[in-house]
């Protein structure tokens, strides 16, 4: 007897109303997935979860009253079973860091494919990190133009893989454990975690850690 699937229920925190209707057909569309809320801001969503539990929340950033990074503390803090998605425009660098920093399991651009949104919603339900290859691309723009870099690093290389695999690192997973998150086998994280030492110069894990939080490549 096949076990049955579990819907993924879904919080949408979006200020501009087109969107935010858009948004609930497209997702109501997929399957195994259920909007059961929407908010227009981080205050209205969080009274919203005071009496629905969503699984996955998918975050703007620049909304009135309370912005997506003040609320996605919040329910980091309060109810960290609750993975949040940043959906937004505001693709800068600096606002994706903080996203990440306040505690969002990933983070994809308002132009992102209805394919795409599914990936990530599936993914970071899973468990895991979801960085689209639109803000690894941003993100590792800014690394390699940063001007303390060593200009022998090759940043611009790193595959999404590789800065999830970092970031499960400076988490404190051992190879096993790491292995068993991403369903792949300890040889294989073992050669990326040799790929990345190579590309980036350095000559361990305790090194590559540091830099990669020194240079923003993952958060700490």
């Amino acid at each position: 007897m096949n076990t049955p699937v579990k819907t993924i229920k879904i919080m949408l925190a979006e200020d501009q109303a087109i969107i935010l209707h858009s948004l609930m057909i497209l997702l109501n569309s997929l399957q195994d997935i259920e909007v059961i809320g929407t908010a227009l801001n981080g205050a209205d969503l969080l009274t919203l979860l005071e009496k629905d539990k969503p699984d996955v929340i998918l975050m703007d950033i620049n909304m009135p009253k309370m912005n997506g990074i003040e609320a996605t503390k919040i329910i980091d803090a309060k109810m960290p079973w609750v993975k949040v998605i940043a959906l937004s425009m505001y693709d800068h660098p600096v606002y994706i860091k903080k996203m990440f920093k306040s505690g969002a399991k990933g983070f994809v651009s308002k132009n992102a494919t209805k394919m795409e949104l599914g990936k990530a919603i599936e993914m970071v339900y899973n468990g895991d990190i979801y960085i689209s290859e639109e803000i690894s691309r941003i993100l590792l723009r800014e690394y390699s133009n940063a001007t303390d870099s060593d200009d022998n690093a090759d940043y611009t290389s790193l595959t999404s893989r590789e800065i999830e695999i970092i970031q499960l690192l400076a988490d404190g997973l051992y190879t096993k454990e790491i292995a068993e998150k991403l369903f792949i086998s300890d040889k294989t994280v073992e050669r990326h975690k040799t790929n990345i030492l190579k590309k980036l110069k350095l000559r361990n894990t305790a090194q590559l850690v540091k830099v990669a939080i020194t240079k923003g490549i993952i958060v700490s």
